[in-house]
């Protein structure tokens, strides 16, 4: 369910309103499903920017390394909210979809500027079916940024917990034989992906574009026991890569609150001069049309009247913009060390260390291709 909180601005804001669903008992593990949360679309294009595009996202005010790091920024969150409501096995973050989990929450920003933020979710599960497809709003309150009240919390908290909340209405429908093929589904496509020649007639995707088994492995099967257990190498970098994240988060969150709180205050100032600046450019067309009509000799007054409006809209929108620019840059930095590559991680396969470089996707592309190499090479089959 869409989540729309504060909409009028006359509307006194409460933050944190919405409040966790949390499961009332322990799930037994055979139920849990592990959840892949991947790092938000920043909503910015990748790589290099051109010079004209980013003025022009500036003049939107957006800043790209401040929704790269968001990006991840708001994944950790989310990771960290469905963690906590007890639903749910591993949660990760991880830099695409992945079938060593169960579920996966795909998610893009389309505005953030500490006082709205709209972000478009989706939610699938390994058998293909859409959970959620949703798009959740939310205005922040002055309060949330109040973090000795509120310790602990994001002041985007409210939308976060209620993705967390719609997870869980849409897993609260499933039943255990379900779950149970749910996670066999997952199992039998990720073996596939590994071996299409072994295990790729034992899933079929339906018209409707979920999957369905139609045949299983024997219980003793040695190329499937090797396919589950590179799925479970997977996950254990997941665990890695998820301390990565974790200092990323850490070292940009006191900008990242500091940009929120003044962006949001910014954003509410430029509103209202925008919603002003219309009022009275309107009651300025209608005093110029009137002056025209009737004779009067005002217009050339009027007309200065409504550009000094739109200067003054202007004036303050630039800057804004500039005091913006100096809180982004604390996290332009940050960025950039993100972008370039995340520390090296040595893996063990097969009892030979590799040493993994360059970027969070680069190096799961990698780990992917050595696991991918391991089944080969003890089962004889392969891609």
């Amino acid at each position: 369910m869409c989540v729309l909180l504060g909409c009028a601005s006359s509307q006194v804001l409460v933050a944190h309103r919405v409040p966790l669903v949390a499961a009332d008992e322990a799930v037994d593990e055979d139920r849990l499903l592990d959840v892949a949360v991947v790092v938000f679309d920043p909503g910015v294009p990748p790589g290099e920017i051109h010079r004209d595009d980013l003025e022009k996202l500036r003049e939107d005010g957006v800043f790209v390394h401040v929704r790269r790091v968001e990006s991840i920024q708001m994944a950790a969150a989310l990771r960290d909210t469905l963690a906590s409501s007890g639903h749910w096995g591993s949660v990760w973050i991880t830099p695409q979809s992945s079938l060593a989990a169960d579920v996966n929450v795909v998610a893009k920003i389309l505005e953030s500027d500490g006082y709205v933020v709209r972000v478009e979710a989706e939610v699938v599960d390994a058998a293909g079916r859409v959970w959620i497809g949703e798009r959740y709003e939310l205005e922040t309150a002055a309060a949330a940024y109040r973090r000795e009240r509120h310790s602990g919390l994001d002041p985007y908290q409210d939308l976060f917990t209620s993705i967390a909340n719609d997870m869980a209405a849409a897993l609260g429908k499933l039943s255990p034989a379900e779950i149970g093929q749910l996670k066999a589904v997952g199992a039998l496509r990720y073996a596939a992906e590994f071996s299409p020649e072994a295990f790729g007639s034992y899933v079929v995707r339906e018209k409707d574009g979920d999957y369905r088994p139609v045949r299983l492995p024997a219980l003793d099967d040695p190329v499937f026991e090797g396919a589950l257990n590179v799925r479970r190498r997977e996950g254990l970098f997941f665990d890695t890569l998820d301390l990565h994240y974790e200092r990323l988060v850490a070292d940009a969150q006191p900008s990242y609150d500091s940009w929120r709180e003044i962006g949001r205050e910014e954003s509410i100032t430029i509103r209202e001069l925008t919603r002003g600046a219309r009022v009275r450019t309107g009651l300025g067309i209608v005093a110029m049309l009137g002056s025209l009509l009737y004779g009067g000799g005002n217009s050339a007054f009027v007309q200065n009247g409504m550009v000094a409006v739109g200067g003054e809209l202007l004036g303050m929108r630039e800057e804004t913009l500039r005091g913006r620019e100096l809180h982004a840059a604390a996290l332009a930095e940050v960025s950039q060390s993100y972008d370039d590559e995340v520390a090296p991680m040595v893996v063990d396969i097969a009892g030979v260390e590799h040493r993994l470089t360059g970027t969070a996707a680069v190096q799961y592309a990698e780990l992917r291709e050595l696991l991918r190499q391991q089944l080969l090479d003890e089962t004889g089959t392969g891609p």
